[in-house]
């Protein structure tokens, strides 16, 4: 009597813990975002095992994009879903930058045919095997610096499709794109970027020149801000900024800016 009974309760949990697992799955399920991906560790936290992620992964509710990481069986992924994911799930600072946070909040309409994706993060941080590996339909640019501080105040919050993805606002997205000149963006078209913005935010770009650790950026992004003489370049005070000492040389045969020590393009000093 006692052995059935036991078997009873045994029945009764092994019962219970599958009601309680399926439901987890379908409160998962329903709050998941479409087209993003479901990440192991966030699995877990909700509570469902790596055993069971492979149990759903046989049974269709779940299709593996690489090593933990799952999509929802029918979703279409794209690198936006993924950096959701990476961002919302795993709390990761990696955000979207330069020209391609511009053109996401509409502050951009000179873009390339081919232009690339512009991702930034601190630099101990790397992206998971499982995104860098997958064919997305443009080229993802990641770039792991420390030449501008991180912080929740560098970036906005921009919707796509069912969710919102982390983007440098406008004041440190420029400065992503000198730091990206000329190696990912052309002289000219890191100038016609900037000439494009008329209505940055003097105090906001202030603090980003005066924590900006790259030298070299500085005194680019002033040289090209004088010349093109937008109305929020006389609120910044460059005083304030450390713009190191000696010359520098951006290209050889160039032309010598006295008033930045740099040397820069010649196409530049002719826009």
């Amino acid at each position: 009597m006692e052995s059935t009974l036991a078997l009873v309760y045994i029945l009764a949990y092994i019962y219970t813990m599958s009601i309680n697992r399926a439901q987890n799955l379908n409160r998962l399920l329903q709050s998941h975002k479409a087209d993003t991906v479901l990440l192991a560790p966030y699995l877990v936290k909700n509570g469902i095992s790596r055993g069971l992620q492979e149990k759903y992964r046989s049974g269709k509710w779940l299709e593996p994009v690489g090593a933990g990481a799952f999509v929802r069986v029918g979703d279409t992924l794209d690198w936006q879903g993924a950096l959701y994911s990476l961002q919302s799930q795993l709390d990761l600072p990696v955000h979207v930058g330069a020209m391609t946070a511009l053109s996401m909040q509409g502050r951009t309409h000179y873009l390339r045919f081919d232009e690339q994706v512009f991702l930034f993060s601190t630099q101990t941080q790397r992206l998971p095997l499982w995104f860098k590996r997958q064919s997305w339909y443009k080229t993802v640019s990641f770039h792991r610096t420390n030449f501008l501080p991180t912080t929740e105040l560098d970036v906005n919050t921009v919707p796509y499709k069912t969710f919102t993805i982390k983007v440098s606002i406008p004041e440190r997205a420029i400065l992503e794109v000198i730091y990206l000149t000329p190696k990912y963006i052309d002289w000219s078209e890191a100038y016609q970027i900037l000439e494009g913005l008329s209505t940055l935010r003097p105090a906001l770009l202030q603090s980003f020149l005066i924590s900006c650790n790259y030298i070299r950026v500085k005194r680019l992004f002033l040289f090209m801000a004088a010349k093109i003489g937008h109305p929020w370049f006389s609120h910044l005070d460059i005083s304030a900024i450390d713009l190191g000492a000696g010359k520098r040389s951006l290209v050889k045969n160039g032309v010598y800016i006295p008033d930045y020590l740099l040397t820069v393009p010649r196409e530049l000093v002719n826009l």
